[in-house]
Formats: C-alpha cells, structure tokens, sequence
C-alpha cells in the first residue's frame, strides 16, 4: 500500500523515488481532494495509500512499529510506540479527514505526534 501513496505522488506532483514525506503527503491530499475528473482515484484507496504512508513515517522516524490493535472500537491496522503505548491509526485519522475538503494536514500531524512522544519519553524516568 506504501507504493500506493508513490503512485498518487506522481499522478498528482510528479515522480518520486522514495516514500513522500508528510508535506509531500499533504500536497497529493489537496491535490486529490480538488480533482473533480471521473477519473479520480476511489477515496479508500487513497485514504489507505496515503495513511499507510504517513503510518510508515510514524515507524521509520518515531519508533513505532507496526501492529493489528484491538480496542473497544474494532480491531485495525495501526502503529504503537512506547511509552505507555501510544497508539495511531494513520488510515483512519486521514478517513476523519475527508469531509474538511482539500486542506493539508499531514506535515502538522506529524510534527505535533512528534513533539508530544519526545515529551512522553522525556518525562518517563530512567
């Protein structure tokens, strides 16, 4: 699903050879979000591309990892870090968000889950 969120990339911004970054995700969300054509790409393969993308950034820069996590909601693909589990569900935070129309949030997302899990390590004693 990963190269999903690369395909997007390019049909949208243009090529990529790596997985594209937050902001990188945030131009292919409102540039998807604007794109009125009957071709479009189906809004759960982009939700899903594009989250499991951002949900990739969460592993490979945060130290979470990914998991299938079970709580009074449902059971779902998400990532978990520690400590104290903190958890995230990248498809479904970007599902949340597609009723706002074509509004970045990734990059935002992503620095503001960043700054709160450096804290929490921060404060958990040695």
């Amino acid at each position: 699903m990963q190269e999903g969120g690369r395909v997007l990339h390019q049909l949208y911004v243009g090529p990529l050879d790596t997985l594209p970054d937050p902001k990188a995700l945030d131009a292919v969300w409102v540039k998807w979000q604007s794109d009125r054509s009957p071709e479009r790409p189906d809004p759960n393969t982009v939700v899903n591309a594009l989250g499991l993308c951002f949900g990739q950034h969460l592993v490979d820069r945060l130290g979470f990892r990914w998991a299938v996590i079970t709580d009074e909601y449902g059971t779902e693909m998400g990532c978990i870090a520690q400590p104290g589990d903190i958890t995230g569900f990248p498809a479904n935070a970007t599902a949340k968000r597609l009723e706002s129309g074509p509004k970045p949030f990734f990059a935002d997302f992503f620095s503001k889950t960043e700054a709160q899990v450096r804290k929490l390590r921060h404060e958990q004693p040695s």
